[in-house]
């Protein structure tokens, strides 16, 4: 850091030249700042500078977990009544707030699914998913459910080509579904899908408006279907339904087609979003929902937003719903790829070692991995590695090289990996130091 500073003496009049201002960058001044949390995580401290920051101050947002019906919208994917049951006991030990368990019309064993989780007393609020007709209706109040989501397409377009639906259909049908609903006893909120694709906002301030006004619905989910509005536009489309509805509770359901959905998210929380729709893993329709394990981390961490999610737990729900939804979870999909922690490259593994000497409990990245239940920080040889890497390994092993060797070793270590595109197992390198050393 420098400050400006008046020469003086022989100095020009009025010159002004730069005078340093030392700091000493230990461990103990970093535990200091509000971006560091000892054996958690270390974030960039741009993230609390007040231009940044002030939106997300004392917020809480509440997920609303979908893996259990969006998610199962993703091609192939099936839950079985029981199947269904260990998901969302999964996600109520965590902590999350509200599950969405299904759409009912879909089949009997959803529906069976659905009574037994009801059955359960789980903390979490459950909740239906249904279209605007009584008969879903009747069906998620047949579950024994108290709590709905019903949703209608919003987009103009699509209603009246796919529907024969003009403005007023649309705006009686949704206001008499969501009154039925209300009428029945159910928490109701409204989802009104393909809304970030309409472009007569007359239509949407009407429709919205009279819903509202007349039928009172607890909520309105505000719903980018195919991930097409970019983030900016989401902040102002909040902003926009905020000024209509100052009265009622915004939500938020997006998919990440145009790899935008979690910055999506950020802009709805800073624009007064109270509830984030998500699934484990990014399940869902096409490319699939925002993530919970992502956001959760995401809002926690990045932006001070609570969400009261057990981040622990987080490992173990996203490796049941893997195995339950039989999709694998890529090696660096963020927060629960199973390879984030595996360090390769000898710039990252000799920083990590140097730190711990140091006596810093954190690794490199963003957060430790017991922060969401990961396993610790593993080095591994590959085609990357370096001499640090490898001088490691030469110790955990017991072994000693010369500095002719270490070089010959890490050079073929490089080699192996490269040619065999994956990493080195044990056995591997002590047969490459037994060569080495040896020779």
């Amino acid at each position: 850091m420098y400050g400006l500073a008046t020469s003086k003496g022989g100095s020009v009049p009025g010159r002004m030249e730069f005078e340093e201002a030392r700091h000493v960058y230990d461990i103990e001044r970093l535990k200091r700042q509000p971006n560091y949390r000892e054996g958690k995580w270390w974030m960039s401290p741009l993230n609390s500078v007040d231009a940044v920051a002030a939106p997300f101050r004392g917020r809480s947002v509440v997920l609303h977990d979908v893996t259990l019906r969006d998610g199962e919208q993703t091609v192939g994917v099936a839950y079985s009544a029981d199947e269904r049951v260990a998901i969302a006991e999964a996600l109520d030990e965590i902590g999350v707030p509200r599950i969405e368990v299904g759409l009912p019309p879909v089949s009997a064993e959803v529906r069976e699914g659905m009574r037994r989780i009801e059955a359960r007393g789980l903390n979490a609020k459950l909740m239906g998913f249904a279209r605007t007709l009584k008969s879903d209706v009747d069906m998620v109040v047949d579950c024994g459910l108290k709590a709905v989501v019903l949703q209608h397409i919003m987009n103009p377009y699509a209603c009246e080509a796919a529907y024969g639906l003009d403005r007023a259909g649309v705006k009686d049908r949704v206001i008499s579904g969501v009154a039925y609903a209300k009428e029945k006893g159910l928490e109701t909120i409204f989802l009104g899908w393909d809304l970030t694709r309409v472009d007569d906002w007359d239509f949407v301030q009407d429709i919205y408006t009279s819903l509202v006004r007349e039928a009172k619905p607890d909520g309105i989910a505000v719903v980018d279907t195919f991930g097409v509005a970019n983030p900016r536009a989401v902040g102002f489309l909040f902003r926009k339904l905020a000024g209509w509805l100052p009265e009622t509770s915004l939500e938020f359901h997006t998919h990440n087609d145009m790899c935008m959905a979690n910055a999506g998210i950020i802009e709805a929380v800073a624009a007064g979003c109270n509830v984030v729709h998500t699934a484990f893993n990014g399940l869902g329709d096409r490319t699939g929902n925002a993530a919970t394990e992502e956001v959760a981390v995401m809002l926690e961490l990045g932006l001070g937003v609570s969400t009261g999610i057990r981040m622990e737990g987080i490992m173990n729900v996203s490796l049941m719903v893997e195995n339950i939804s039989r999709r694998p979870v890529p090696q660096n999909k963020p927060i629960v790829g199973r390879g984030l922690f595996d360090l390769e490259t000898g710039i990252d593994a000799d920083l990590h070692r140097k730190l711990a000497d140091a006596s810093f409990d954190i690794t490199v990245q963003a957060f430790h991995p017991s922060l969401v239940g990961q396993d610790p920080v593993r080095l591994v040889l590959g085609k990357n590695s370096g001499a640090a890497t490898v001088e490691f390994f030469l110790d955990r092993h017991g072994l000693s090289a010369t500095k002719d060797q270490l070089k010959e070793i890490t050079d073929r270590v490089k080699w192996q990996g490269r040619i065999q595109h994956a990493l080195l197992t044990d056995a591997q390198f002590l047969s490459i130091c037994a060569n080495v050393i040896r020779e």
